[in-house]
């Protein structure tokens, strides 16, 4: 049991050394050797967790998309969930980038699709798909220019979406 925790601890440790790198550098340029000197850790300890890199990237990409989107879950309403996704992208835009830019075309429709899906949820609008697509249509922008000022339109898309009379009365869902 101790051992486990230790190994998750060192795991945690290494992907949040490597999301500091990609604020300053691309994935590719990522070395173990920048990992293990911020972790203060020997070589041989990051390859008992990880074969690479991009396997450590992964399992963060897994790891980190699935506590942000149990946060995003648990906000109150769709409102407040994508206030939390759009509050957590800046601080950590590199590894944001690092996903849509190097991430398997599987592992990036994943993980947004499990961000998005709370939201949709929250929102009244089924399944991913049209609006899920708008949604990361926008935000990808966003993040690849710089994560300004937010796009309305991510509000006003759901905002439309959720109020749009006759919805319910139709039996068609969002």
């Amino acid at each position: 049991m101790q051992r486990a925790l230790k190994g998750t601890r060192t795991k945690r440790k290494l992907a949040d050394a490597l999301k500091d790198l990609l604020e300053t550098r691309p994935l590719e340029r990522v070395r173990v050797h920048h990992l293990t000197d911020l972790c203060e850790i020997h070589r041989q300890t990051f390859y008992y967790h990880f074969a690479d890199v991009y396997q450590l990237f992964d399992w963060s990409v897994q790891e980190d998309g699935a506590e942000l989107a149990a946060r995003l879950a648990a906000s109150p309403g769709w409102r407040e969930a994508l206030e939390t996704l759009l509050q957590a992208i800046p601080p950590r835009r590199g590894w944001f980038l690092a996903v849509l830019n190097q991430a398997s075309p599987e592992s990036r429709q994943a993980f947004f699709d499990g961000l998005l899906a709370p939201i949709a949820e929250k929102a009244g609008i089924s399944g991913p798909g049209g609006v899920s697509a708008i949604l990361l249509s926008l935000l990808e922008k966003w993040i690849r220019d710089g994560c300004g000022p937010v796009p309305e339109g991510m509000a006003v898309l759901l905002e439309q979406m959720t109020d749009r009379p006759g919805r319910e009365e139709s039996g068609v869902p969002g």
